[in-house]
């Protein structure tokens, strides 16, 4: 008798600190929240590209290159398509064109540099994050829209890649959203408990340094057109940090924040400056959805002026689910998913 009390207190007192923590939780990620259907946007599904998590416009052009994962489907390898939207039913709007090279490749953030050649003629390099190799790779993009893999960057701090700015032909920003890697136990313990272990690397073409750190769990990026200011998404602070850039050394100032309300995922700027923020209400749910262990996970749209932030589309999942990213391409907004085999072409 005496030694089954003490079992009982036990038992009762785990019993309700895995209560207390699981309310905790749920408050934390907004798992009690409830999100009605409401957009500023007229929206029409593109049904058959799966896992267009981020996307990437030609300026000028209604084209854009998309990175895609089936994760719910358990694919092998991921891809990077060139979208056409002027001829959206022909065959090469809807294949990878990487080309089999690398073999291992899960596209995280991507982003297109374009550069004004001597000979008047563009060039176009698109920058990807690798989360297989943990590395960072650049594409060559030819007349045609294939890609031909031109260079590979990694180093031992970059443990968990997740969005990549261009700066340059070879030079770029790249986020690290935790030290551990956020597969690890304590790459999941960080961003549950927010933990301020996650920062953001810049490579000048020649050598790695520390942009910024102390972040938590930063995730994607965005430039001015300027390229005066760079765009942070601190997804575990659900807010977007602002930086102060100066181009010509690539050094970055804090110059505040943004409180969201959400937990953000990709940024774009659109034509007027804003950014378009892919938010994720729920991580939770999200996740659960990524994983095949539910049907539906809500999406949410934020656009970013100043200090203003404006929902401009929110689902519960009926239309769309687990939305990552808003660019504006040729005068529409372009919402891709984590998951969902369908991404969203819209006006407002």
């Amino acid at each position: 008798m005496r030694l089954f009390m003490p079992m009982v207190f036990v038992v009762a007192i785990g019993t309700l600190a895995t209560a207390a923590a699981t309310i905790w939780l749920g408050y934390e990620f907004h798992q009690f929240d409830e999100f009605e259907d409401r957009a500023e946007l007229t929206c029409t599904p593109v049904v058959g590209i799966t896992g267009a998590s981020d996307i990437t416009a030609m300026e000028g052009r209604n084209v854009a290159f998309l990175s895609v994962l089936d994760e719910r489907g358990d694919a092998e390898r991921g891809g990077l398509v060139r979208f056409d939207f002027d001829n959206p039913l022909d065959d090469t709007s809807w294949r990878d064109r990487t080309g089999g090279r690398p073999i291992g490749l899960d596209p995280g953030g991507i982003d297109l540099f374009e550069e004004r050649l001597p000979s008047g003629l563009m060039s176009y390099r698109l920058f990807v994050v690798n989360r297989v190799g943990l590395e960072v790779l650049i594409f060559d993009v030819e007349n045609n829209g294939n890609l031909t893999l031109a260079e590979r960057f990694t180093d031992p701090r970059l443990t968990s890649p997740n969005d990549i700015v261009a700066t340059g032909p070879t030079s770029f920003y790249v986020s690290n959203d935790t030290a551990s890697g956020r597969q690890t136990l304590r790459g999941k313990a960080d961003f549950l408990v927010g933990l301020p272990t996650g920062a953001v690397f810049h490579y000048d073409g020649n050598s790695w340094s520390v942009a910024t750190d102390g972040l938590r769990f930063p995730n994607g990026l965005a430039m001015s057109e300027d390229g005066s200011m760079l765009f942070i998404a601190e997804m575990r602070a659900e807010a977007i940090r602002r930086y102060n850039r100066d181009p010509a050394t690539e050094a970055l100032e804090p110059a505040g924040r943004v409180a969201l309300g959400s937990f953000p995922n990709n940024l774009s700027v659109d034509s007027e400056g804003r950014l378009l923020v892919g938010a994720v209400p729920q991580p939770f749910a999200f996740k659960a959805y990524t994983e095949g262990l539910r049907d539906t996970a809500p999406s949410q749209i934020l656009r970013v002026a100043g200090d203003r932030v404006e929902t401009l589309y929110q689902d519960s999942g009926r239309n769309l689910s687990a939305a990552t990213v808003a660019t504006e391409v040729g005068g529409r907004t372009v919402i891709g998913s984590a998951a969902d085999d369908k991404f969203l072409m819209c006006r407002s």
